[in-house]
């Protein structure tokens, strides 16, 4: 009997010590033992789904991940992630691929197979590309790798035969330089620059982005935003009606009349625009006349919408990795824009409109319970996307409706706000605690 009880002892030793190492080889892949003294390539700030190959093992890499050399990073659709090292920072834009070469006290070295990495970087940081190899330093610029041609866009100090204002190109190996256009920005590169700070001087200025982005604003749309898009996540939430912060102004939502009904719909990740069932007979809708967006006109009453999901910027821990290409960069969706409407036309009937005009996704309901249409999700962003009390709200004069927004009839005037909520039912876009 004794013998038999050593040896299921023994072969529990065993087992256990199986499954440590096992854990223990699993945890030094994913570098659960690794630590962070400052010398070493840190992976932060993900926003979307990257994955690391390290070692013949690829998964989905986290926030706080020591780099190590062999390491190869895949950004997912939509997804953008920084490498902070000693003193600066590479950004990997949408779809970019990068192997790291070396990530020590040393010298940090890596090879850019495809896509954008923005770099700010006072350390020194080895890229090489096709063939090529760039070295940045004291530096602000951006490399892009494409099939056949690559580029170095240069905002602040020097690389190789560049300076600031300039741009390296090849074109099939073949090396050229010339004057960095503004025209030649992406959205990807302006948030970057922005999110410089004032200690580095930038070859382009913040007011030159501003005509930039008001520039294409009105090539897109035939008009132009009539407000800026002001938005700081490090310091709180900004109202880009007013480019001032939103205060939270302590209101309560009523228990018998929720603005929107707490219980959403089973969707999918981009479903089609859900019209109200024939059955429950609900008002009409007019459609969407060809000017109705300005400009304006005698006798037309008007209004201004504005479409914002800022708050995802400070919960971004808390957002569905597959929605990461559907939030801007700024987090406003629409900027502020003048719509004229008929007399009797609700909140509901603009936002369909504007959605309409500008090509942005909308998906809603009706709900009998509360005569009234439920906004589902507006730009593939829907409730609980990014917490269990995520969802749309709407404001109007800064006051949020304790009904629904088909019930809320225009007069005139008013201004308009769509904003997502991620904590507190409301408490972070100034609702209050719902």
């Amino acid at each position: 009997m004794k013998k038999k009880t050593i040896a299921n002892l023994i072969m529990v030793a065993i087992i256990l010590v199986i499954v440590a190492a096992g854990v223990l080889g699993v945890g030094c892949i994913r570098g659960w033992f690794d630590s962070d003294d400052g010398s070493y390539a840190i992976l932060s700030e993900i926003r979307g789904i990257v994955n690391i190959e390290r070692e013949g093992v690829s998964y989905p890499v986290e926030n706080g991940t020591v780099l190590r050399s062999g390491d190869k990073l895949s950004c997912n659709p939509g997804t953008t992630a920084v490498v902070k090292l000693a003193d600066g920072s590479l950004t990997l834009s949408n779809s970019a691929v990068m192997r790291i070469e070396e990530a020590s006290a040393e010298g940090f070295r890596a090879e850019v197979r495809t896509g954008e990495v923005f770099v700010n970087t006072v350390s020194a940081a080895s890229l090489s590309f096709e063939g090529n190899t760039e070295q940045f330093s004291n530096t602000v610029a951006q490399l892009s790798v494409r099939s056949g041609a690559q580029s170095v866009s240069v905002f602040s100090g020097t690389v190789g035969d560049a300076q600031a204002g300039q741009m390296l190109n090849w074109v099939n190996g073949e090396q050229s330089v010339g004057k960095l256009a503004i025209q030649s920005l992406n959205d990807f590169t302006i948030t970057q620059l922005r999110n410089v700070g004032d200690a580095v001087t930038l070859y382009f200025t913040d007011a030159d982005l501003d005509a930039l982005e008001a520039e294409r604003w009105a090539e897109k749309y035939g008009t132009t935003p009539t407000a800026p898009n002001v938005t700081d996540p490090t310091t709180g939430t900004t109202d880009p009606t007013t480019g001032t912060t939103d205060p939270t102004t302590g209101t309560t939502k009523p228990t018998d009349e929720p603005t929107q009904p707490t219980t959403k719909p089973t969707v999918g990740t981009e479903p089609p625009v859900t019209n109200p069932p024939e059955t429950t007979d609900p008002p009409e809708t007019t459609s969407p006349p060809e000017t109705t967006i300005p400009p304006t006109t005698q006798g037309k009453k008007t209004c201004t919408i504005t479409i914002r999901c800022d708050t995802i910027l400070n919960n971004w821990d808390n957002l569905d990795p597959s929605k990461a290409g559907y939030v801007p960069s700024n987090g406003v969706i629409l900027p502020t824009v003048t719509v004229e409407f008929e007399e009797g036309e609700t909140v509901f009937e603009v936002l369909n409109r504007v959605c309409s005009k500008y090509g942005i996704q909308i998906e809603y309901s009706w709900t009998p319970m509360y005569n009234s249409y439920y906004i589902e999700g507006i730009n593939h962003l829907y409730e609980f996307d990014c917490g269990s009390e995520s969802g749309w709200m709407y404001k109007v004069n800064g006051w949020f409706p304790n009904y629904g927004c088909s019930s809320y009839e225009l007069e005139g005037n008013e201004t308009i706000v769509w904003c997502y909520t991620c904590v507190g039912l409301g408490a972070d876009v100034g609702g209050g605690n719902w």
